[in-house]
Protein backbone atom coordinates (compact mmCIF):
# COMPACT_ATOMS: atom_id res chain seq x y z
CA UNK A 1 0.00 0.00 0.00
CA UNK A 2 1.12 3.56 -0.82
CA UNK A 3 1.72 5.88 2.26
CA UNK A 4 0.47 9.17 2.33
CA UNK A 5 2.47 12.05 2.53
CA UNK A 6 2.39 14.56 5.20
CA UNK A 7 0.82 18.03 4.24
CA UNK A 8 3.29 20.38 3.11
CA UNK A 9 3.24 23.02 5.79
CA UNK A 10 3.80 26.55 3.67
CA UNK A 11 5.84 29.54 5.23
CA UNK A 12 3.71 32.91 5.43
CA UNK A 13 5.82 34.12 2.26
CA UNK A 14 4.32 31.53 0.08
CA UNK A 15 0.86 32.14 1.20
CA UNK A 16 1.63 36.09 0.98
CA UNK A 17 3.09 35.29 -2.89
CA UNK A 18 0.15 32.96 -4.12
CA UNK A 19 -2.61 35.37 -2.59
CA UNK A 20 -0.66 38.32 -5.05
CA UNK A 21 -0.60 35.90 -7.97
CA UNK A 22 -4.54 35.26 -7.29
CA UNK A 23 -5.00 38.91 -6.92
CA UNK A 24 -3.03 40.00 -10.57
CA UNK A 25 -4.52 37.43 -12.54
CA UNK A 26 -7.85 38.35 -11.72
CA UNK A 27 -6.83 42.15 -12.23
CA UNK A 28 -5.08 41.18 -16.04
CA UNK A 29 -8.26 38.99 -16.95
CA UNK A 30 -10.31 42.00 -16.21
CA UNK A 31 -7.88 44.37 -17.90
CA UNK A 32 -7.40 42.07 -20.85
CA UNK A 33 -11.37 41.67 -21.41
CA UNK A 34 -11.75 45.12 -21.25
CA UNK A 35 -8.74 46.23 -24.49
CA UNK A 36 -10.76 43.63 -26.28
CA UNK A 37 -14.10 45.28 -25.93
CA UNK A 38 -12.92 48.42 -26.95
CA UNK A 39 -10.25 47.24 -29.72
CA UNK A 40 -13.57 45.32 -30.89
CA UNK A 41 -15.72 48.54 -30.71
CA UNK A 42 -12.85 50.32 -32.63
CA UNK A 43 -12.84 48.33 -35.16
CA UNK A 44 -16.66 48.41 -35.99
CA UNK A 45 -16.17 52.24 -35.33
CA UNK A 46 -13.83 52.03 -38.31
CA UNK A 47 -15.93 49.68 -40.90
CA UNK A 48 -18.50 52.81 -40.37
CA UNK A 49 -16.63 55.55 -40.22
CA UNK A 50 -13.08 56.81 -39.44
CA UNK A 51 -14.10 59.94 -37.68
CA UNK A 52 -16.52 58.34 -35.16
CA UNK A 53 -12.87 56.19 -34.32
CA UNK A 54 -11.54 58.97 -32.99
CA UNK A 55 -12.59 58.87 -29.84
CA UNK A 56 -12.63 55.37 -29.10
CA UNK A 57 -8.79 55.27 -30.56
CA UNK A 58 -8.07 57.66 -27.46
CA UNK A 59 -9.63 55.63 -25.47
CA UNK A 60 -8.07 52.77 -25.98
CA UNK A 61 -4.53 54.25 -26.28
CA UNK A 62 -5.41 55.09 -23.12
CA UNK A 63 -6.03 51.91 -21.79
CA UNK A 64 -3.34 50.15 -23.88
CA UNK A 65 -0.63 52.26 -22.00
CA UNK A 66 -2.17 51.87 -18.23
CA UNK A 67 -2.43 48.03 -19.25
CA UNK A 68 1.44 48.47 -20.21
CA UNK A 69 2.31 50.23 -17.30
CA UNK A 70 0.64 47.77 -15.01
CA UNK A 71 2.76 44.95 -16.72
CA UNK A 72 -0.42 43.32 -18.08
CA UNK A 73 1.26 43.63 -21.65
CA UNK A 74 4.12 44.47 -23.28
CA UNK A 75 4.40 48.39 -23.83
CA UNK A 76 6.16 47.13 -27.34
CA UNK A 77 2.99 45.12 -27.42
CA UNK A 78 1.03 48.66 -26.49
CA UNK A 79 3.01 50.85 -28.79
CA UNK A 80 2.34 48.37 -31.95
CA UNK A 81 -0.95 47.99 -31.45
CA UNK A 82 -1.94 51.69 -31.05
CA UNK A 83 0.61 52.40 -33.95
CA UNK A 84 -1.21 49.79 -36.17
CA UNK A 85 -4.66 51.64 -35.46
CA UNK A 86 -3.39 54.59 -36.11
CA UNK A 87 -2.75 54.14 -39.73
CA UNK A 88 -6.10 52.52 -40.18
CA UNK A 89 -7.82 55.82 -38.26
CA UNK A 90 -5.88 57.83 -40.89
CA UNK A 91 -7.09 55.96 -43.91
CA UNK A 92 -3.24 54.52 -44.94
CA UNK A 93 -4.40 51.02 -44.75
CA UNK A 94 -7.61 48.95 -45.98
CA UNK A 95 -9.79 47.44 -43.59
CA UNK A 96 -9.16 43.90 -43.01
CA UNK A 97 -11.97 41.59 -43.13
CA UNK A 98 -12.84 39.51 -40.25
CA UNK A 99 -13.84 35.99 -41.36
CA UNK A 100 -15.77 34.52 -38.76
CA UNK A 101 -14.81 30.72 -37.28
CA UNK A 102 -17.98 28.63 -39.08
CA UNK A 103 -16.74 30.05 -42.54
CA UNK A 104 -13.09 29.47 -42.01
CA UNK A 105 -13.25 25.95 -41.33
CA UNK A 106 -16.17 25.49 -44.86
CA UNK A 107 -14.08 23.80 -47.56
CA UNK A 108 -15.19 24.55 -51.28
CA UNK A 109 -15.27 21.36 -53.21
CA UNK A 110 -13.46 23.74 -56.58
CA UNK A 111 -10.96 24.62 -54.00
CA UNK A 112 -9.98 21.10 -52.88
CA UNK A 113 -5.90 20.44 -52.88
CA UNK A 114 -5.03 17.15 -54.73
CA UNK A 115 -4.18 15.55 -51.49
CA UNK A 116 -7.81 15.70 -50.52
CA UNK A 117 -8.91 15.09 -54.00
CA UNK A 118 -6.89 11.94 -54.05
CA UNK A 119 -8.29 10.87 -50.50
CA UNK A 120 -12.06 11.16 -51.34
CA UNK A 121 -11.80 9.38 -54.93
CA UNK A 122 -9.77 6.09 -52.78
CA UNK A 123 -12.80 6.25 -50.07
CA UNK A 124 -15.38 5.07 -53.14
Amino acid sequence: MATAKAPVKKSSSAIKRAQQGEKRHARNTSVLSRLKTDEKKLRAALAISPDEAKPLFQKLTSALDKAAKLGVIHKNAASRKKSRLNIRISGGAAPVAVKKKSEAKKIDPKTKTKAKAKLSTKKK
